[in-house]
């Protein structure tokens, strides 16, 4: 008789600090998705919009390979404590801004380096602390202390009476995320010193050019490209057209992710991180599709949901994928190249689709990211199977 063994605990005293303090910290993020409406506030054009919300990309980008080294060099600490400090501070410049000018684009990279630092940082710290046979389950959980605080949108507008108000708003909202340094400074470092000095760049971008990681880096481009794209232009686009309370679509977006997660997160290890991707990206290229065609309350609320169960699994799918392709002493390093890659893709895409939009319209302009992704996913089938760990050569196991 056989008996299989318990799995091992996931909600330790550290894990439940650590989802505490990525819960405050990611209230920065989220208010932030309230910005594209103060900058329409402001008269600021589609390709203004994008332009502001990509300079973020600028900071956080430039800031990778420090980020990089002192997650694996310094301990994970002290690199997201001096990220939520930058990211406070470039929340609260966002009182100082009337117009969009220099100021704005300041702002936006301040809160980019801090941002890239926690984006980065409360992963790895969250695989740190996570059992292996549990990991994309783990890291499914944790991210729903990410996406929840999207509420923070709609809720907005029960206190936000006017849109000029968010120049207020998104400051406040950053002392909040300020009082996440107090449930971080409560989670054990695991990170050893010994393991600290072996860090060689050499070695690092060796692991980081590994052939499994080769798909996973090309979709996470594409997948980025369509998060930033529904996160730029969702909100502007639904008031555009007239619908009430535009913001609510991030209740539908946060409940999707939300519902998919905690219901199936222990499925994701036993699916398959791989077998996933393809169907939650699909349902992301469904909700771009719809938000670019739909006029009614319900056709926004149905592109919210649709986007948030593809984040909801396509996220964690990759994030683990990620830490199981990659040397554990790399696993900082890593985990920034792949929120690097959200980086670039939030520096590139959004102001090529603002301009696509203010030339064309809203709706032609989703069309495109959809039929780009699309594309994207069909590469990334091809690069999988090549490229994956479980890949075998085309000719073995096949038959006529």
């Amino acid at each position: 008789m056989t008996s299989t063994s318990p799995l091992p605990p996931l909600f330790t005293r550290d894990f439940i600090y650590l989802m505490g303090a990525h819960f405050l910290q990611a209230l920065g993020f989220s208010s932030m998705l309230l910005l594209p409406l103060y900058l329409d506030f402001l008269d600021a054009s589609r390709a203004e919009i994008g332009s502001v919300m990509a300079a973020s990309a600028i900071g956080g980008l430039i800031a990778r390979p420090g980020i990089a080294w002192a997650l694996d060099a310094v301990g994970r600490k002290r690199t997201l404590a001096s990220g939520t400090i930058l990211l406070t501070l470039g929340m609260f410049l966002v009182y100082t801004i009337d117009a969009v000018g220099v100021l704005a684009y300041v702002m936006r990279i301040l809160f980019g380096i801090g941002a890239g630092a926690c984006f980065s940082g409360y992963f790895t710290f969250a695989a740190d602390h996570i059992p292996e046979e549990r990991r994309t389950e783990g890291l499914a959980l944790f991210g729903v202390t990410g996406l929840i605080p999207l509420l923070v949108n709609p809720l907005s507008s029960h206190i936000v009476h006017d849109t000029g108000d968010l120049q207020w708003f998104i400051p406040m909202v950053g002392a909040v995320v300020c009082a996440s340094l107090i449930p971080l400074s409560q989670v054990t470092e695991i990170l050893h010193q010994e393991e600290r000095k072996r860090f060689i760049w050499k070695e690092v971008w060796s692991s980081l050019q590994s052939r499994p990681l080769l798909p996973v880096w090309f979709i996470a481009f594409a997948f980025a490209g369509l998060v930033s794209t529904f996160f730029s232009f969702s909100t502007v686009t639904a008031q555009d057209r007239g619908i009430d309370s535009p913001t609510s679509l991030w209740y539908f977006y946060a409940a999707g992710a939300a519902v998919i997660r905690i219901s199936g997160a222990r499925l994701l290890d036993r699916i398959g991180p791989s077998n996933l991707v393809a169907p939650a990206l699909a349902s992301y290229i469904a909700s771009v599709l719809l938000c670019g065609s739909s006029n009614t309350t319900d056709g926004f609320l149905m592109a919210g949901a649709l986007a948030g169960v593809g984040h909801g699994i396509c996220f964690p799918v990759l994030t683990s994928q990620v830490v199981s392709r990659t040397p554990s002493a790399h696993r900082g390093s890593a985990l920034t190249m792949f929120t690097a890659i959200w980086t670039l893709s939030g520096l590139i895409i959004p102001p090529i689709f603002g301009a696509i939009a203010d030339t064309t319209g809203d709706a032609l302009m989703f069309l495109i990211a959809g039929i780009g992704a699309t594309a994207f996913l069909g590469g990334w089938l091809v690069l999988e199977h090549r490229f994956s760990p479980t890949a075998r050569p085309l000719l073995e196991g096949t038959s006529t």
